[in-house]
């Protein structure tokens, strides 16, 4: 996706070259979000009981635009690893990010902070930035809760704060304090640099699309929490959404296996994989079928 900067160049370098700016095909985005809807039961059966069907829908049909151009199988499967954890792709609890023709599950931090709320010993999650001119003080050595103290100076504005320069997080667990995980910048770089292959392929390609370079702070943020999820109580579910955030970061391998899911696609069924005219698509259990050439077959 590109923000309103990149959609400026691109509309002015086009200018130069004399040749008329990208246009959206709204014919091609309405057949896309209908085969979205048609598929919708795929999507709210997976869904635990606690989250809100209509709304998860309406959250996936608002980012359906910018994946016109991903493939079925990609968009299927990103919309339904959203779904098994019960995350909304809102770029909150979950994004999905299109890299060339795939459309890739990323659980952000709030995610995994979501995840954590759900294990009954887990009272709760808190995470935070440390600004340059805060009142904070981390002491190891000394017994929790009074080993780490953060006071942000509400008498400044952001800015007048200064820059980050720690997160952190810590949860409280059967009424007692966990331990505090903080990471400095040199910290999430260093993981960056060791763990993140969607980082070193944007680096070699020259493209800097990753989720690093495009939004380091969330990725630092993400860093942080997913270091929590070691000294939390965890679950199978929390486990699962550490494997398939890892699995999308590797981008040598095939798209992660939402384990515990039933993926039916029935783009799968031919060659359809790779493309992109989005064809209208038989609900499930309806008894209707999709054809070779993108259309229902009763």
């Amino acid at each position: 996706m590109t923000d309103l900067t990149d959609r400026v160049k691109q509309a002015a370098a086009a200018a130069e070259a004399d040749s008329p700016p990208p246009v959206t095909d709204l014919a091609v985005t309405d057949t896309a979000l209908h085969w979205l809807q048609s598929r919708q039961s795929y999507f709210t059966d997976a869904l635990p009981r606690h989250v809100d069907q209509a709304h998860f829908m309406s959250v996936a049909l608002s980012i359906m635009p910018a994946l016109v151009k991903c493939t079925h199988e990609s968009v299927h499967t990103a919309f339904l690893a959203c779904a098994r954890f019960g995350l909304e792709p809102d770029g909150r609890q979950a994004a999905v990010i299109p890299y060339g023709d795939k459309a890739t599950f990323q659980p952000m931090y709030q995610g995994y902070i979501e995840l954590m709320y759900r294990h009954p010993r887990v009272d709760s999650v808190h995470f935070g930035w440390v600004r340059e001119r805060d009142q904070w003080d981390y002491t190891p050595t000394e017994p929790s809760p009074r080993d780490f103290f953060h006071k942000p100076r509400v008498d400044l504005t952001e800015d007048e704060r200064g820059p980050v320069i720690l997160a952190y997080a810590f949860a409280w667990i059967d009424g007692k304090r966990s331990q505090v995980i903080i990471l400095n910048r040199a910290q999430a770089e260093q993981i960056r640099n060791k763990y993140s292959g969607a980082y070193k392929k944007a680096e070699r390609n020259a493209k800097r699309d990753s989720a690093w370079h495009t939004d380091f702070d969330a990725m630092w943020a993400k860093s942080a929490i997913r270091r929590l999820v070691k000294v939390v109580p965890t679950s199978h579910e929390l486990a699962e959404l550490l494997k398939a955030d890892d699995d999308a970061d590797d981008t040598t391998t095939a798209p992660p296996v939402i384990r515990g899911t039933v993926i039916r696609n029935d783009d799968q069924a031919d060659n359809a994989d790779n493309r992109t005219t989005w064809p209208a698509a038989a609900e499930p259990g309806s008894g209707a079928t999709a054809d070779t050439d993108g259309g229902e077959q009763a």
